[in-house]
C-alpha cells in the first residue's frame, strides 16, 4: 500500500513538472523514469528488510502407543482352567434325590455300645431311573461301626421311592456324634448328602 502511493505521488509530480515546464536536473524523460524505477526500488527493497521474518515452528513427532503385549502365559492359563473345569464331575440334570429320616431322628439318645438300625427314605425327583447298585456311602466324620457302603438293591423309576438301612453301633463314650453319608450314581457321582447324629449317653 504505501509503493503504491509513493508511485502515485511521484507520477503526479512529474506530470505536474511538465505541464509547468519547471527546469529539472536531468536532460530528458527517460532520465526521469530511471529515477523513478531506481526510487522505487529502493522503497521495495526497504520494505523488504523492515519485514519481521516469523520462524517456522517444527512439530515434534507424536509419539505412536506401542501395543500392549499379552501376557506369555495367558494361553496356559485358559488352559489349565478349561482341563479343571473338564476334571469336575456334574451332576446329570436327571439325578434328582429327596431324603429324609426313616428312623434315629437326629439327637436321638443311644447306651453307650447300643446297635441302632438308621434308616432313611429317598425319593427319585429326577427323570432317570436309578439302578440297583445306586449306594449309599459313608464320607466322613463318624462313622459308629457302620459299612463303607450299601447298595440300594433295587431299581426307582423317577417319582419311585427306596428305603435304605444301615446297621450302626454306638461309640463307647458319652457325647454327640455325627456321620455323613451320601447317596451315589452307579458311576460315582454325589446325588445328595444325609447324615446320622446321636446323643451317647
Amino acid at each position: 500500500m504505501y509503493k503504491k502511493s509513493v508511485l502515485i505521488v511521484l507520477l503526479m509530480l512529474s506530470v505536474m513538472l511538465s505541464a509547468c515546464n519547471f527546469p529539472l536536473a536531468f536532460d530528458d524523460t527517460a532520465e526521469v523514469e530511471n529515477a523513478v524505477a531506481e526510487t522505487i526500488a529502493a522503497i521495495e527493497e526497504a520494505e523488504a528488510e523492515s519485514k519481521v521474518v516469523v520462524p517456522t515452528l517444527v512439530l515434534a513427532p507424536t509419539s505412536t502407543p506401542m501395543p500392549t503385549e499379552e501376557p506369555e502365559d495367558a494361553d496356559e492359563t485358559e488352559d489349565v482352567d478349561a482341563d479343571e473345569a473338564e476334571g469336575e464331575a456334574e451332576v446329570p440334570i436327571c439325578l434328582s434325590a429327596q431324603a429324609w429320616d426313616l428312623t434315629v431322628p437326629d439327637d436321638t439318645k443311644v447306651t453307650a455300645g447300643a446297635k441302632f438300625d438308621k434308616a432313611w427314605t429317598f425319593k427319585n425327583v429326577g427323570h432317570c431311573t436309578w439302578t440297583s447298585d445306586f449306594k449309599i456311602v459313608f464320607d466322613d466324620g463318624d462313622q459308629m461301626s457302620g459299612p463303607n457302603f450299601k447298595e440300594i438293591g433295587v431299581e426307582v423309576a423317577p417319582n419311585g421311592e427306596v428305603e435304605v438301612l444301615v446297621v450302626m453301633y454306638a461309640p463307647a463314650s458319652a457325647g454327640t456324634y455325627r456321620g455323613n453319608w451320601v447317596l451315589q450314581s452307579a458311576d460315582g457321582i454325589d446325588i445328595g448328602p444325609v447324615w446320622v447324629q446321636i446323643v451317647v449317653e
